[in-house]
This record gives structure tokens, C-alpha cells and sequence, in this order.
């Protein structure tokens, strides 16, 4: 479907006349993210990119983004089209496990581009400022936490040869001193953000894909509808957010959901926010105002295990939800306890069983080799897994982020190597004391087969397979699937 013409056309790489922004996420292959299963992995665009793409540009910036996993990039392309386009800033965003690469690209242009401001953000800045920026001195400044204030300020204050040495919100190089700037106040108003940028990505249609089994439409896309988290789990950073929830308004998503189907041709939503749902009057208003336009829309969403109830999740059936996602992380209620989840067994047990009653999918997300994990711990969720009501099961092992609880007092449970491009769900990074990493390993493959074997769960893949839809996806994914449980098959 062709895009809107009131869109202005990209920036092309290479062109004569300067740009004032440039925005990079850095190359990263799809098995540094997903291990074995990468051919089963999703891969959607850089959603903090894109907003900040469009704050800069709603403000009247020139600004273009390059999205290097998406198109295939190693690092010297990548260089090749950051030096052709010359920004007077660059941007480079990153997680922990792509930070690494990001440096990396970010050393390669330095000489090249004496006269750009190179910036890093993301997550894991946000999570550890001083450290990055200390081990990776060729970014000039660092953005901390929420960065559409940030960086238009940044931008204003750059193309006016202002000092940026006190911006909020900021860590910057001094000569060889690093100050670190008070944090900026959050949006109060995150309506007052504009939509993504998606026209500034390559072509949505095909260089974006989600997991083999993580839709029932094509073009599928990942939205985001509200920011931060008022959970409390021990794994998890709200380094960028803070646990201080906020949410666009029900009017602002249908909105931004019209543009994605009338512009863009979406069918299929992944609505990714960590906790979709929290305010139950704006669920209730968005799932009517769904209801109400009568699309060909199916989304999915992830829910915390203790806000589902029958009303609620047949409402968002209604409206065209066909599955519905828990962080259920472990079977055992010591486990549950020591990572602070605020659920039990009994309360998981419940909310899968509504979900299917219901008629929607359910998926659930289980992590092995946490702090306190034992034998007798996996032997728990391994038996309790087998007694859900689940269609699907993400199993990864226990990795502790910068910025987490977990980062803080993994030494006193395990052993942790924390190389920042080891921390992924598939490294085993992190081995809990009485433990080894092939136990680990077995045990991930042992409940991912034991979940998978059963009739149930087949049936509903031999059904997946007659929705044309599925049909590469499905075959990609479940090449790399048998090629994982079978190494568990003969393990056992």
C-alpha cells in the first residue's frame, strides 16, 4: 500500500546538502539477539528512534534514520552511509546487548566526522551512564532516560554553537572529566509526543517481521501505548521510563493505529507495552472505539497476571484481540518471591484458564536459572508448566540487566560474567550457585519439549499451518525449532 503523500520523503543517504540529525540503530545480527532460534525471532523497527525522529522533525530538523539490522548492515556499510550524510549530530541507540556495536560504529566515523556531535542513548545509557561513557569515550554526550526534551534542546543548543555541558538529562564529556547532569523531569503529557516516524524506516511490509508464532495477520507492527511500569520485578529496568506509568489517552492510539491501517497497510498489532492494561477505564474506551470502526485488525498484548478477569479479556476479544501474553517466569513460589513478581502458581493457574475460556491465545514467558534457583525449583515449574492451559511457551535463561536488582546481587547467587555483549536470554551469562550452565541449558530444552510434545499444543500448530499467512513464517521457525528440541531429545 502506498504512503500517504503528505508524508515528506525520507532523506536520502548520500546526497548533496546537510543534514542536521542523523539517527542509528547499530547492525546486529539476529543471532546475537535469539541464539539457535534466530530464524524464529522478530525483528520490529526501533520505536524510540522513530518517536524522536518525529519530535525533531515536528520542531523543523532536518533528521534521517538508519535502521542497520533492518537492511542488513555490516559495519562498514553502516559507516559508509553515516559518512555520506555528514550530520552535524549523530544518534546512536542501544540495549546492552548491541552497546558494544554501537561503540564500535561510533569509533569507526569519529575520525572521519570531525565536525559531529556523537550521541548515545537507549536503555542501557540509561542504566549505566558513567560506565559507558567511561569505556567507550568517542560518544561526546549521553542522553539519560526519556529523550525527546533532551534531545531537541541538545539539537537547538548544537546548531547555535551553545555549550552543551549542562543540559539536563545529559552526561557529558568535559576535556577528560565526564559531569553528570541533574535528570530531566518527565512528560506529563505523553499525548503531546507526535506518532513514529515509520516513513523515515525501510519498507515496513519487508524488512520487518514478527516471531514464527506471534501473529495471525500480515503486515504485522509493534505499537507502544503507554510508558513505564508500576510492577516491581527484581529483572527488570525501567532505566529510560522509571516505574512511573504513563499512558496515551484512548483517542491518541486509535489515531495512531488508523494511520498504521489506512497508510501503511497493518493488519496484525503486537501492542508491546510491558503492561498493557494497567488503567482499566482506558482499556475498556480503546476496546470500544475499536469495536466501533469495524476493521480488519487483530492485535495482540501482554497482560501482568494479576489484572485478568473474564470480563476484561472477552471485552478485548470483542475487539479484536486473539492473544494475550504473561510474564510467568517460574513455577515455584520461592522463585516467584525472590524476584519480586507479586504472583503465586494459583494466580497464574487462574488467569490462563480465563484467557482460554475466554477464546483467546495465551503465551507465556518462563526464564530458568534465576538467583535462588535449585534442582527441586526447575523441577517445580517444569510440573506446573505442564498443567497450564498454555498455547505457547517462550522459555530463556536468566539474565541479570544493568539497572536491575538482579545486577546488583547476582555475585551472592552465581557466578556472572558480565560482558555486556554476552547479556542476552541464550549466553547463560548468569549460573546460580549448585547449578552449571549445561544443566541450565538442559532444562530450558526439557521444559520447551515437554510443553511442546503435547497433543493439545500440536493440534493447535497443525491449525496454524492452514492460514497461508503462516506458512514461511511457520516454516523458518519451526526449522529452528526442531533443530533446538531435537538436541533436547537426545539429551534426555
Amino acid at each position: 500500500m502506498r504512503r500517504s503523500s503528505s508524508y515528506p520523503r525520507p532523506v536520502s543517504f548520500g546526497v548533496a546538502g546537510p543534514l542536521e540529525v542523523l539517527l542509528v540503530s547499530p547492525p546486529l545480527r539476529a543471532e546475537q539477539r535469539y541464539g539457535r532460534l534466530a530464524a524464529a525471532g522478530m525483528y520490529m523497527p526501533p520505536m524510540g528512534l522513530t518517536v524522536l525522529a518525529a519530535s525533531l522533525r515536528k520542531a523543523g530538523h532536518s533528521v534521517a534514520l538508519l535502521d542497520c539490522e533492518a537492511l542488513g548492515l555490516n559495519h562498514q556499510e553502516a559507516k559508509e552511509q553515516c559518512r555520506r550524510s555528514a550530520p552535524r549530530i549523530l544518534g546512536l541507540t542501544a540495549v546492552t546487548m548491541s552497546v558494544q556495536s554501537a561503540a564500535d560504529l561510533a569509533a569507526l566515523l569519529k575520525p572521519l566526522l570531525p565536525n559531529t556531535v556523537f550521541v548515545l542513548g537507549g536503555p542501557h545509557l540509561s542504566a549505566a551512564p558513567e560506565e559507558t561513557l567511561t569505556r567507550y569515550p568517542q560518544f561526546d554526550v549521553g542522553v539519560i532516560g526519556e529523550g525527546e526534551e533532551t534531545l531537541l534542546e541538545l539539537v537547538r543548543r548544537v546548531l547555535c554553537e551553545e555549550s552543551i555541558t549542562d543540559l539536563e538529562g545529559t552526561i557529558v564529556w568535559i576535556g577528560d572529566t565526564l559531569r553528570r547532569n541533574p535528570n530531566r523531569a518527565l512528560l506529563e503529557d505523553i499525548d503531546t509526543i507526535p506518532f513514529p516516524a515509520w516513513d523515515l524506516l525501510p519498507e515496513l511490509q519487508t524488512h520487518y517481521r514478527p516471531s514464527a508464532f506471534g501473529f495471525r495477520k500480515l503486515p504485522c507492527m509493534s505499537v507502544l501505548t503507554s510508558r513505564g511500569c508500576p510492577g516491581r520485578c527484581s529483572f527488570c529496568s525501567q532505566g529510560v521510563w522509571t516505574d512511573r506509568y504513563r499512558e496515551h489517552s484512548a483517542g491518541y492510539v486509535l489515531k495512531m493505529i488508523r494511520e498504521l491501517y489506512h497508510h501503511y497497510g497493518i493488519r496484525d498489532l503486537c501492542i508491546y507495552d510491558g503492561t498493557f492494561g494497567v488503567k482499566r477505564s482506558r482499556l475498556i474506551e480503546l476496546c470500544e472505539l475499536l469495536i466501533a470502526e469495524r476493521w480488519d485488525l487483530v492485535f495482540s498484548c501482554n497482560l501482568r497476571v494479576g489484572m485478568a478477569d473474564e470480563k476484561m479479556l472477552r471485552l478485548l476479544k470483542r475487539a479484536g484481540c486473539w492473544g494475550v501474553a504473561y510474564g510467568i517466569e517460574s513455577g515455584s513460589s520461592k522463585i516467584l518471591e525472590h524476584l519480586r513478581k507479586d504472583i503465586t502458581p494459583a494466580m497464574i493457574q487462574r488467569a490462563i484458564t480465563l484467557t482460554a475460556r475466554a477464546g483467546l491465545i495465551s503465551k507465556g514467558y518462563l526464564m530458568v536459572g534465576t538467583p535462588a534457583e535449585t534442582e527441586e525449583t526447575l523441577a517445580e515449574t517444569l510440573a506446573f508448566i505442564s498443567t497450564l492451559d498454555l498455547d505457547l511457551l517462550t522459555v530463556n535463561s536468566f539474565t541479570p540487566f544493568p539497572g536491575t536488582l538482579d545486577w546488583e546481587r547476582a555475585d551472592g547467587f552465581g557466578t556472572f560474567d558480565k560482558d555486556w555483549s554476552r547479556l542476552n536470554q541464550h549466553s547463560y551469562a548468569f549460573v546460580p550457585h549448585g547449578l552449571t550452565r549445561e544443566r541450565l541449558e538442559y532444562y530450558v530444552r526439557l521444559i520447551t519439549r515437554t510443553f511442546y510434545v503435547r497433543p493439545r499444543v500440536m493440534i493447535n500448530f497443525a491449525r496454524l499451518m492452514l492460514n497461508p499467512y503462516h506458512l514461511p513464517l511457520i516454516y523458518s521457525g519451526l526449522t529452528s525449532f526442531a533443530s533446538f528440541v531435537g538436541r533436547s531429545h537426545r539429551d534426555l
